[in-house]
């Protein structure tokens, strides 16, 4: 896999990443970590947890990953349809804040992202996405037909689009603006700066990697 190092992108193989991996009791990887800042702050509560922020865009990684950097933190360059294969044994997936093609995904409309997500876990690991709300407030081209997802439809239509992926939607809920400033991300800052409240779903649940009737 592709490792960002400031400037640098070097090589990681499977052994060596099983090896790194080792060494540590949990792995959470920030899917579309953008600038990398809340996987560093994920790093930095823990050290006993390897933190993986995977990418399509290096550029954005490059700060948090140069220097001496954490022995905990690691930036992955990648998107998330074409995962690396050596990724494995991941207890926690974050996606926070996610746009684009990832948005969609994470909105249940395509099942192989989600499935490709679920093949990196160890069985029964956790996982943690929320979206900006003001996707929809006025729509954006990015959401397409897609309605405002709610903690309704979240335990309902979008938990069925999961479950069929392996991921179990325990909770949904609107999180209040303490909770989001926790998360540490640029996304959270930048947008909250520009408005008086900034309107977030949260989704919590664990990820089996088994659909229902599956064997």
């Amino acid at each position: 896999m592709r490792v960002v190092r400031g400037r640098n992108v070097e090589q990681l193989d499977g052994a060596q990443f099983r090896q790194l991996r080792a060494g540590f009791t949990d792995a959470v990887l920030d899917v579309g970590t953008g600038d990398g800042k809340h996987a560093r702050q994920l790093a930095l509560e823990r050290a006993d947890r390897l933190v993986i922020g995977l990418d399509a865009a290096k550029d954005g990684m490059r700060k948090q990953s140069a220097g001496r950097g954490r022995p905990n933190l690691l930036f992955v360059w990648a998107p998330v349809e074409q995962l690396p294969p050596e990724l494995c044994d991941i207890t926690e997936v974050h996606v926070l804040m996610p746009w684009g093609s990832l948005l969609r995904a994470m909105l249940g409309t395509d099942p192989d992202v989600l499935q490709r997500l679920a093949t990196t876990c160890r069985p029964v690991s956790r996982f943690l996405v929320t979206f900006n709300l003001h996707a929809w407030r006025p729509r954006v081209p990015e959401v397409g037909p897609l309605e405002e997802p709610t903690p309704d439809a979240a335990t309902g239509p979008l938990a069925v689009a999961y479950a069929a992926a392996g991921w179990r939607v325990e909770r949904a809920w609107y999180p209040d603006p303490d909770e989001i400033a926790s998360w540490s991300t640029s996304w959270t800052r930048r947008l909250t700066s520009s408005r008086d409240r900034l309107e977030v779903l949260a989704v919590t649940g664990t990820i089996t990697g088994r659909s229902p009737g599956s064997v």
